[in-house]
C-alpha cells in the first residue's frame, strides 16, 4: 500500500534499544542496558558495546520483567499502566519502603548477573497490597524493588567488564529516580540515557543499527526532531482566532520579565522534541521562588498534586544546583535523570525540588537553543537564579502541542497568562482564573 517493495529486515527488539542509547551516546565503548516490559521474548539485556559493534552479553527471559511489575503497581494504585508510571515514581517519594519493601523483595529471586520475579510479578499481589496499605507505601515499596534488583543487575555487569560507562534504553529506563541509582554504583563514571527510551525510539535504533558506517561518531547534540512551522503559518493561525499579538524586539527579555512578575508563559517554537519530554520548544514556563506553585499550577492545568515540576538550568549553572551532576550532564540535557538538589537550588527554587530533596532537570546550552537559552539567561540577569519550571504544553491528558493550531487551542482555553509563539507574543484575551 505504501509502495515498499523490498525485503523487510527483522530486528531483535533490545538490540534496537541497545542499538539506539549506544549509537547515539558519542561513547566509544560502553555498557548497554536495556530494561522493559516485553520486546522478542526478552525483558531486559547487558551488551559490550565498543567501536560501533554491540555484543549481547545477557538476556532477562520474560516474564522477569521489572516494566510489567511496575505497570501492576500502577494498574493497582488506580492509574493507567504503559502511560502513568512516571507518577508513581512521584508518589513513592512520600511513602516509606521499609514496610513492604523486603516483603516484595522477598518474592524475587536474585542471581549474580540475572533475577527471577514469578511470584512478585502478579497484579492481583500488588492489588491486595493496595487495598491493605497506604498508596503512598505501595508506591515507596515497588520502587525501592526496582531501584534494588535493578541496580544489583547492572552492578555485576559493571563490575565483570569493568566498564564504566553506561549507556540505557527501554520503557524502564523513563524512570529517572531509578536511573540516579544507576549512575550512583561505585565505578559508574559516565551515564547516558536515549531520549526516547521507550518503544518510541526502537525505530531509530533499528535505523542505526542497519546503516551505521562504523566506528564512533558524535553524540546527537539535542532531541528537536520534530516538525516546525513558519511565522506565516503561526501568524494565520493567531489571526484565524481572533488573537492580537506582538512582535517584541528582544522576546527572551520580555517573556524573563513577565515569568519573573508571576505570569504564566507558554512557549512554542522551532521543531518539537522528539521522546517523551517537553524541552522548551512545547513547554510552559514559571518561576520557581514559592513552594506553593506546586499545588496552584497543578490546579490551574488539572495535573495530579504529588508530582514535580522539573526544571529547566543554564548549563554553566549545573553543578551551582545539582550535586554529582558530572558525568551525567549530556543525559541532563534531555531531562532524564534526578539528582540531588544543592543548597542554592532548595533555597532559590523549592518549587522545581521534589520531597525527597531530588529534581529532573534539562540543562540547556545556547547553541543548542539559542532562544530559550535566552529567556532562563534574561531572567537570570533580573532574579539571580539560573533555573525556571519547564513542563510541558498541552491540554490536561492530551499529547503535548505539536501544531500552531494546537498551541492555540490550548492557549484560548485560559489557564495561561501569555503566549511566545514564534517571534510573537500573545496575551491571554479571556483569564479563567
Amino acid at each position: 500500500r505504501l509502495g515498499w517493495d523490498k525485503p523487510v529486515k527483522r530486528m531483535d527488539h533490545h538490540l534496537s534499544h541497545a542499538a539506539n542509547s549506544y549509537l547515539a551516546s558519542g561513547f566509544d565503548r560502553a555498557l548497554c542496558i536495556t530494561l522493559d516490559g516485553y520486546g522478542s521474548g526478552l525483558a531486559g539485556s547487558a551488551s559490550e558495546a565498543r567501536d560501533g559493534k554491540i555484543h549481547r552479553l545477557h538476556g532477562i527471559s520474560y516474564p522477569n520483567s521489572l516494566g510489567t511489575l511496575y505497570e501492576h503497581v500502577t494498574s493497582s494504585l488506580g492509574f493507567k499502566p504503559s502511560r502513568h508510571e512516571g507518577k508513581i515514581v512521584g508518589l513513592a517519594s512520600y511513602g516509606d519502603p521499609s514496610i513492604l519493601g523486603d516483603i516484595l523483595l522477598s518474592r524475587i529471586q536474585q542471581e549474580p548477573g540475572d533475577y527471577r520475579i514469578y511470584e512478585a510479578n502478579n497484579v492481583f499481589f500488588s492489588r491486595y497490597l493496595a487495598s491493605k496499605f497506604p498508596k503512598i507505601d505501595v508506591a515507596a515499596a515497588y520502587q525501592h524493588a526496582l531501584e534494588v534488583v535493578a541496580t544489583n543487575y547492572v552492578r555485576y555487569w559493571v563490575e565483570k567488564t569493568g566498564i564504566d560507562t553506561i549507556v540505557l534504553s527501554g520503557g524502564v529506563t523513563a524512570n529517572v529516580k531509578l536511573n540516579q541509582r544507576i549512575f550512583e554504583i561505585e565505578g559508574v563514571n559516565h551515564i547516558f540515557v536515549y531520549p526516547n527510551m521507550g518503544d518510541g525510539g526502537c525505530g531509530t535504533g533499528a535505523a542505526l543499527y542497519h546503516c551505521w558506517p562504523g566506528g564512533v561518531k558524535d553524540s546527537i547534540s539535542s532531541a528537536y526532531f520534530g516538525p516546525d512551522y513558519s511565522e506565516a503559518e503561526i501568524a494565520a493561525e493567531l489571526e484565524a482566532e481572533g488573537l492580537e499579538y506582538t512582535r517584541p524586539n528582544n522576546l527572551a527579555a520580555e517573556v524573563a520579565s513577565l515569568i519573573h512578575s508571576g505570569e504564566v508563559v507558554a512557549r512554542f517554537d522551532g521543531r518539537m522534541e522528539y521522546g517523551p519530554r517537553a524541552l522548551g520548544n512545547r513547554s510552559i514556563l514559571y518561576h520557581a521562588r514559592e513552594p506553593e506553585v506546586n499545588q496552584w499550577l497543578n490546579k490551574r492545568l488539572g495535573r495530579t498534586e504529588f508530582m514535580p515540576f522539573a526544571p529547566v538550568t543554564l548549563y554553566e549553572a549545573r553543578e551551582k544546583c545539582y550535586h554529582n551532576i558530572r558525568g551525567a550532564e549530556h543525559s541532563a540535557e534531555f531531562m532524564t535523570i534526578t539528582f540531588d538538589c544543592t543548597e542554592f537550588m532548595r533555597e532559590n527554587c523549592p518549587a522545581a525540588v521534589h520531597v525527597d530533596g531530588t529534581a529532573r532537570p534539562q540543562l540547556v546550552q545556547r547553541d543548542v537553543n539559542p532562544g530559550y537559552y535566552d529567556i532562563l539567561k534574561e531572567y537570570e540577569k533580573i532574579s539571580g537564579i539560573p533555573s525556571l519550571i519547564n513542563t510541558s504544553f498541552n491540554m490536561h491528558e492530551e499529547p503535548i502541542v505539536n501544531t500552531p493550531q494546537d498551541a492555540v487551542r490550548a492557549f484560548v482555553q485560559g489557564a495561561l497568562d501569555y503566549l511566545a509563539i514564534g517571534p510573537f507574543l500573545v496575551k491571554q484575551p479571556n483569564p479563567a482564573h
